[in-house]
């Protein structure tokens, strides 16, 4: 379902309770081990024309018991069975052959679990997110230029939501794949902790607006509170990972093969994490 009035009155008392310390969680179900797919979905900007695959894939697990939350990129090459689809193809394809349940059927069986919710975001809809929050900072971990930005490895630098998008998606001279990927999941770290702030209530209108626009997902209202209320405190303390392969070519088509070993550790930590 697309976040509408709902989302915008979650966000809204997520943003109060920031003023005003609650146990938001007093009339709530006790939170449970829980798993989120998400997805950054194509959208042709910086002159991209893939639209409509995603573009950004990642497992997010949150164990209220440990009190730990991981993130786990994709890369987006990765060759797989697409379930539903009856071929093996790039992950990411699974998006465009079938919205976010084929690619969370997708990423199921290859992880041999069982997702529980999804969030899709409109890559271009970075821009205004990051906007929205009033900039982010980020630490290159390599040196590049993209679209006239230049970003220096090791140099914390305050970037806009343009720069943001730009930060996100280059991946010929900055590390390949892999280095973008670890770029994302620092971007959402980064985006997550303003919105976690107090001085998030000053651009509140902004932020509902960017959301509204940009953000799909099936997470229902009393859940994104409790997730907000109970680890906002916790965003700069998000484990990550990276599943990673070989590339290779297969019938003239470049696709990553994920190691194998890299595979059943990964399958294991997420199932560990997702333990009660």
């Amino acid at each position: 379902m697309k976040i509408k009035i709902q989302y915008l009155v979650v966000a809204l008392l997520a943003c109060l309770s920031l003023l005003t310390p609650v146990n938001v969680s007093a009339n709530m179900t006790e939170l449970k081990p829980m798993s989120i797919l998400l997805l950054g979905t194509d959208t042709g900007a910086l002159g991209r024309d893939e639209i409509g695959r995603s573009d950004v894939l990642m497992v997010m697990t949150v164990n209220p018991t440990t009190e730990r939350v991981t993130l786990t990129s994709i890369p987006r090459d990765t060759y797989v069975e697409i379930v539903g689809h009856g071929t093996k193809d790039k992950i990411n394809h699974a998006y465009a052959f079938g919205g976010p349940q084929m690619s969370m059927d997708t990423v199921n069986q290859f992880f041999q679990m069982k997702l529980d919710y999804y969030i899709v975001v409109n890559m271009k809809g970075i821009e205004q997110i990051v906007d929205a929050v009033g900039g982010i900072d980020v630490t290159p971990p390599t040196s590049f230029e993209i679209t006239g930005f230049t970003f220096n490895a090791g140099e914390t630098t305050h970037i806009n939501g343009e720069q943001a998008l730009a930060y996100a998606r280059e991946r010929y001279t900055s590390g390949g794949d892999y280095a973008r990927q670890e770029r994302q999941r620092e971007i959402i770290q980064a985006v997550m902790s303003k919105v976690s702030t107090a001085d998030s209530i000053f651009n509140l209108q902004e932020i509902l607006t960017a959301m509204n626009q940009n953000v799909q997902t099936d997470l229902n209202m009393v859940t994104i509170l409790q997730l907000f209320s109970e680890y906002r405190d916790k965003v700069g303390e998000i484990e990550t990972h990276q599943l990673s392969g070989t590339g290779t070519m297969i019938d003239g088509v470049y696709y990553d093969l994920a190691d194998e070993s890299i595979l059943s550790e990964t399958i294991q930590r997420i199932a560990n994490e997702l333990a009660e």
